[in-house]
């Protein structure tokens, strides 16, 4: 459990697995206007010969590529950067205390050479990227990714 004080009073705030992190990162980019693409996936695989489900849930992907490939718009601030209309960028969704596998340490670094942003982390590491790149903007400046309000709730506003 994470613990959040507000006002001297401590709360308790349930951590989240990877599952419910990805879905709140997609929330947010549908919000901003941008475009997620969802690999990793677990499915249940069936049996071509017998149709009975099998135990493999493989998700049939290349090792170490990230779970989100996603397309934002451009930031409205601090400026419009109208030569580089939409941003890629690859997230890796980790729950609290996650660690990159070898293979994914080997792709976030290649797409660093290559320029390309890559994320490691949950949706309190994705706002504060957003936030850093001008996408979003919280209510109350966090001294530390993921900082709530005493109500329990993120308050986010779409730069104008």
């Amino acid at each position: 459990m994470n613990t959040t004080t507000s006002r001297g009073v401590t709360f308790r705030r349930p951590s989240q697995d990877e599952k419910h992190e990805q879905a709140q990162i997609l929330t947010l980019v549908e919000t901003l206007g941008g475009i997620a693409y969802v690999l990793g996936t677990r499915r249940a695989q069936y049996c071509g010969v017998c149709g009975s489900r099998t135990t493999d849930q493989g998700t049939r992907q290349t090792p170490g590529i990230s779970d989100l490939f996603v397309i934002l718009p451009p930031a409205p601030r601090p400026f419009p950067q109208s030569e580089n209309p939409w941003i890629p960028i690859w997230i890796e969704c980790k729950g609290k205390g996650g660690t990159l596998t070898p293979e994914q340490v080997t792709f976030r670094n290649y797409c660093r050479h290559a320029r390309i942003a890559h994320l490691v982390g949950g949706v309190d590491e994705t706002i504060a990227w957003l936030e850093l790149g001008g996408w979003i903007r919280t209510a109350r400046r966090p001294s530390v990714p993921g900082q709530v309000t005493p109500r329990g709730n993120r308050v986010l506003s779409r730069p104008s």
